[in-house]
């Protein structure tokens, strides 16, 4: 295994800590915590664009096809990667504006969301990890799933706020915490397509919605 590749892993435990941590903050409340998140999406980055220069400079240096293709894939990973790092971070600032005593619990729609999103990540890292297609069609097969529980978090957070105007700005940053949810998972199955192509040299869409 060379460098590039060991700095993506080490790219890609960092994003899945900062999404665990975030979500563990807000679920707990624990504004530290939040902050220590976003203060750390600054080395996710740096990491993300050090790696990437690594990754172009190969790219430069080749003419064979597979390390191509393998660098290729590998830029696109990594910004997918740095993506769910923001995401996680936007999680944690809303963890921040809702402060110690939020007017609102968490729907309980909402942690399983959370639970299955988290779990996506952890499964999608160790796919591109092991080059497991398999592992990454089925995990693309899961987005709907969560495009089903955005939904419903929605609806019941639309719902809470037309019932009660004082939760109004706290239903709104949960509301928040759900597309940041969604655009992770999706930000997955765009690395799971990454790994099919890592593997086959094909191209493959997915990522298409059923729901």
């Amino acid at each position: 295994m060379n460098g590039l590749e060991l700095g993506v892993q080490a790219l890609g435990k960092r994003v899945d800590a900062a999404l665990a941590d975030a979500l563990t903050a807000l679920r707990e409340r624990d504004l530290g915590l939040a902050d220590r998140v976003v203060r750390a999406d600054l080395e996710i980055n740096r990491l993300r664009y050090a790696l990437e220069e690594q990754a172009s400079a190969k790219l430069a240096e080749t003419s064979d096809p597979l390390e191509v293709r393998t660098l290729v894939a590998t830029l696109y990973v990594l910004s997918d990667l740095e993506r769910i790092g923001d995401h996680a971070e936007g999680i944690a600032k809303v963890t921040l504006m809702l402060g110690p005593h939020p007017a609102l619990s968490i729907p309980s729609v909402m942690v399983t969301m959370s639970q299955q999103v988290q779990a996506m990540v952890t499964r999608t890292l160790a796919a591109l990890h092991r080059r497991d297609v398999d592992e990454a069609r089925r995990l693309c097969g899961e987005d709907d799933e969560i495009d089903a529980l955005y939904d419903r978090a929605y609806g019941e957070l639309l719902s809470a706020m037309t019932g009660n105007r004082d939760i109004v700005s706290h239903a709104t940053y949960l509301l928040w915490v759900t597309h940041n949810l969604e655009r992770i998972a999706d930000r997955t199955t765009n690395i799971c397509e990454r790994v099919v192509y890592l593997v086959t040299g094909r191209v493959e869409e997915l990522n298409v919605s059923k729901y």
